[in-house]
């Protein structure tokens, strides 16, 4: 199956799509330069069409997300690939997509910013019930990655992502919340997170942050942008990523990344859910996209004996305790930390799910990280 692939109405190849929906070749290059970041970084067309297609794969929803199995059978799709090839590849990500070959749609007709969009995929998800016979394949959650149950929905004119919790304890969208109102307090850009019930369920609800203007480029794109040498760890490497693509103020957002990181003990700050905007027209980054997606923290899939204890977390070091020290400098609100204990047990107090003893030692786990932090910024201020 031939496509074109576009960045908004900016031609950029031809391309080749399985019957999976997996992209097998391409057959002309017409654009390089709007590209995905990271994904044309040499001459050999093989190792290009092998990175299109890791990142066309990364687009889709994983294999990892709660009911896609029953999902994928009751529509009777065989790939998360698939699915989005029939939503022609559009998210609320960023401007990318596909068009079949000889077809005269344009991104103004079909594009999720401006215009509706089904909520058949992501209602399904979410359903109790049996699934409808027959589903509408543009939508955006076909083109939402992570392994929590989400949606795209239009409130007011506005795109918002709604994501729900794991089972037993549905921790997430709580931890979503007070990672929110903690960051505002400490002075760093983030998104804003609210929490709804929908069906006795709850869910965290968050506007989005890009507009048609601009895409959110991922870390994981950013990394790829350089081989990476055997002098360079996780975290020089990175930053070097960052400086080849004329990124400004990468090394602060890390900062601020790492705080809120370690304050909260978040264990999946993965590569991708972390990163920085270009806008779409001049191919140039425009700052650090707000920080997102907290909500794997508060020893939220530990045990009530193991909360408080240092878990494996990620990107740079495995350890916060290890993590903290790649921080040069620490622009928050540090005096206000002392207030962190209070917005965590006034929210987690909320939830049906989390029993008192829970919330008790994950407050008194909070405090502790707080006046640990403290008292790093105390003694780097020292040095």
């Amino acid at each position: 199956m031939n496509y074109k692939l576009l960045n908004k109405n900016r031609l950029l190849a031809d391309i080749e799509l399985s019957d999976s929906g997996f992209i097998v070749d391409i057959n002309k290059i017409i654009d390089a330069e709007a590209f995905p970041v990271g994904v044309i970084t040499d001459n050999n067309l093989k190792n290009t069409v092998g990175r299109l297609n890791s990142w066309w794969q990364g687009r889709a929803i994983p294999a990892s997300r709660d009911g896609l199995k029953q999902i994928l059978q009751a529509y009777d799709i065989e790939t998360t690939t698939k699915l989005s090839a029939r939503s022609l590849g559009l998210s609320l990500s960023d401007q990318y997509w596909i068009k079949p070959a000889g077809s005269d749609i344009e991104w103004q007709d079909v594009n999720f910013f401006t215009n509706k969009f089904s909520n058949d995929l992501g209602d399904a998800f979410f359903s109790r019930g049996s699934s409808k016979p027959n589903i509408s394949p543009m939508t955006p959650d076909a083109s939402s990655n992570g392994w929590l149950k989400k949606k795209w929905t239009i409130i007011d004119g506005e795109r918002y992502l709604a994501k729900a919790g794991s089972v037993p304890l549905l921790q997430q969208p709580y931890n979503e919340v007070a990672a929110s109102q903690i960051m505002q307090l400490l002075g760093i850009e983030h998104v804003e997170y609210r929490l709804v019930i929908e069906e006795d369920r709850p869910l965290c609800l968050c506007k989005n942050f890009v507009d048609t203007e601009t895409e959110f480029v991922p870390a994981n794109l950013i990394r790829n942008v350089l081989p990476k040498s055997k002098n360079d760890n996780e975290y020089t490497h990175f930053l070097k990523c960052a400086e080849k693509l004329q990124i400004s103020n990468a090394k602060e957002y890390l900062n601020s990344l790492m705080t809120i990181d370690f304050l909260i003990e978040n264990t999946d700050r993965h590569y991708g859910n972390f990163g920085f905007s270009r806008n779409v027209n001049t191919l140039k980054f425009v700052g650090a996209a707000p920080v997102f997606d907290s909500g794997t923290s508060f020893w939220c899939e530990s045990l009530n004996s193991e909360i408080g204890s240092w878990q494996k977390v990620m990107p740079f070091k495995e350890t916060h305790k290890e993590q903290i020290r790649l921080v040069d400098s620490f622009d928050i609100n540090s005096n206000e930390l002392e207030k962190v204990s209070e917005i965590v047990k006034t929210v987690l107090s909320s939830s049906p799910y989390l029993d008192k003893e829970r919330v008790e030692k994950v407050t008194v786990a909070a405090e502790n990280r707080a006046r640990v932090l403290g008292n790093i910024i105390n003694e780097r201020s020292q040095k």
